[in-house]
């Protein structure tokens, strides 16, 4: 999957910009506020319709004009396809794919396939259960649109369980047939929901066991476990049996919302027990694990934006990062870079980021 030019028109502070990409590395150097993740923030827009950095769109206008729209030019399975999203600031936005108005965000999904690695990333470990769900969430949405149709569902269910419940807590009256319902479909897409992170995570910690293992010169076995407040079996049950419990505390205390994910280094919690680096590079083994596994599902390989990330790691994780991931298109927001590891780049450009305005320069 390649990415090969992006148009934005009054997106953040790019007023016109037309910009074509190298199939290989794309590195953005400028200072900070210049306008670097503003660009892959739009690549990023046209894969999720949504932003990595903003729940409101309107933010991504620029000021004083009534709409943004961002353009995606890429080839996917050896087609050339087109991805527009067109945001206005009443919140309204318009998808359109090779000039069709696309209705269900699931649609856009599966089209151009995106992974960012940020400074955020590096404290998957550390970070609450909410953050480490929501780095299953938004992977395996991309290359599974059944799990993202699933979780809509399942959120919807759990939104006016969740209300009913705390409705119940002012006024004690609850409607024992609707929560059964509701209870039937939490489990219906529950149990699906759990079976696609299951999966996940075990294709995940086999392959990012093998890249911690040689980062760190064979010296850390890395395990990733899942942990789920329901198995796949008998879902229903489970809900009906801790009703109770739910009516008392207001809201839904079992179900995927709950679950989390645990990290390993040679048998211990690295959670608890590993070091910052240790920490970083597990952070690197799973983005270059989800890499291999949206390969294996999509049948190619996704693009890769590193906002900023350059600067939070040493040289030989650099170096490593650049030289596992050759062969997918990279793209690269950075204030500085090592000449060393730019000297690694046999192809690509690099581009000069000030104040939305962008000049490139190719690699020699």
């Amino acid at each position: 999957m390649i990415v090969k030019k992006v148009e934005l028109h009054n997106f953040r502070n790019y007023e016109n910009l037309e910009l074509s990409f190298d199939s290989s590395r794309n590195v953005f150097i400028g200072e900070n506020a210049q306008g670097k993740t503003n660009l892959i923030e739009g690549i990023y827009l046209c894969a999720f319709a949504r932003s990595f950095r903003t729940q409101n769109s309107a933010n991504m206008i620029m000021l004083d004009r009534p709409r943004a729209s961002v353009t995606v030019d890429l080839v996917s399975e050896d087609m050339d396809k087109s991805i527009s999203v067109i945001l206005d600031r009443t919140g309204k936005k318009m998808i359109k794919k090779d000039g069709k108005v696309i209705r269900k965000t699931a649609e856009l999904l599966n089209n151009l396939v995106v992974m960012v690695f940020s400074p955020e990333d590096l404290r998957i470990i550390k970070d609450s259960p909410e953050k480490r769900r929501n780095f299953i969430n938004k992977e395996l949405s991309q290359i599974r649109p059944r799990y993202y149709e699933c979780l809509r569902l399942y959120s919807e269910a759990l939104r006016q369980k969740n209300s009913m419940l705390k409705d119940n807590l002012k006024n004690s009256k609850i409607d024992e047939n609707m929560l059964d319902i509701y209870d039937l479909q939490l489990a219906k897409y529950g149990t699906e929901i759990v079976k696609y992170r299951r999966n996940f995570i075990r294709m995940l910690s086999e392959r990012a066991a093998e890249i911690q293992k040689s980062i760190s010169g064979g010296r850390e076995d890395l395990e990733i476990r899942y942990l789920c407040s329901l198995s796949e079996e008998n879902q229903y049950d489970a809900l009906v049996a801790a009703r109770d419990r739910d009516l008392y505390s207001g809201h839904s205390s079992l179900g995927p919302q709950r679950d989390d994910m645990e990290f390993l280094i040679n048998g211990k919690d690295a959670k608890k027990y590993g070091s910052q680096g240790q920490h970083r590079t597990i952070a690197l083994a799973l983005k270059l694990a989800e890499i291999g596994i949206a390969r294996d599902v999509i049948g190619e390989n996704p693009v890769l934006l590193l906002d900023d990330v350059l600067s939070e790691l040493d040289e030989e994780r650099q170096t490593f990062l650049f030289q596992e991931i050759e062969d997918v298109q990279l793209f690269i927001t950075t204030t500085d870079v090592n000449n060393r590891i730019l000297k690694k780049m046999p192809k690509g450009n690099v581009y000069s980021v000030k104040s939305g305005t962008v000049f490139k320069n190719t690699l020699k």
